[in-house]
């Protein structure tokens, strides 16, 4: 066998190699995206969407409450949380094809899984900046609102003059009245882009 045949038969190999590679990785990729839970609160579930929703009596409260939760993300500090949470809260990180990317039950879990997105954005030299707009609110009963939010994300890195574009989503929301006081009982982020993005908070 010639040294140019040889040649030829190792480069079809290691094609052939590359080509089964590639294969094998993508149908893992399909298959580990197949097995992505479903979204609890479905992007494709209507969410206060009817004009007449009642509007709760402690409507600026309410709004308060989201922004303190903005400030708390974009100062990273855990402290900031205390108290906006009920103790069973749900939390879920959602993309816009409805897969859920994270979940959290309860205030220690979600407590614990923000207090580590904070350290890896000092870490990371970062700031966020969530600016939230276009939010809505329905009372449900004396006790409970739901609301929905139109949240812009952008980070501005220490080595870029300009911040940049994180993502853009929906922040669907659920509080309860416990005593006197508002707290978050659901959360629900969607990203309005269809893959992974699981720096989103």
């Amino acid at each position: 066998m010639s040294l140019t045949h040889a040649k030829l038969l190792a480069r079809r190999a290691k094609l052939t190699a590359c080509a089964i590679g590639i294969g094998v990785g993508l149908t893992f990729a399909a298959a580990e995206q197949s097995l992505a839970a479903d979204c609890v609160n479905h992007p494709d579930r209507v969410w206060l969407a009817t004009p007449n929703d009642p509007m709760p009596a402690d409507d600026r409260a309410i709004r308060k409450l989201i922004n303190l939760y903005n400030w708390a993300l974009d100062d990273h500090r855990v402290a900031q949380l205390d108290g906006l949470f009920t103790d069973a809260v749900f939390y879920e990180l959602c993309n816009a094809a409805g897969e859920q990317l994270a979940q959290k039950n309860g205030k220690d879990q979600l407590e614990g899984y923000l207090n580590d997105y904070f350290n890896e954005i000092v870490d990371n030299r970062t700031q966020t900046r969530h600016v939230g707009s276009n939010t809505l609110l329905h009372a449900v009963d004396a006790s409970t609102v739901q609301g929905k939010t139109t949240v812009v994300v952008t980070l501005q890195h220490s080595d870029i003059e300009t911040p940049v574009l994180d993502y853009t989503g929906e922040f669907r929301t659920e509080f309860e009245k416990v005593g006197n006081v508002w707290k978050f009982s659901s959360i629900t982020l969607i990203t309005d882009g269809p893959k992974l993005a699981l720096r989103a908070r």
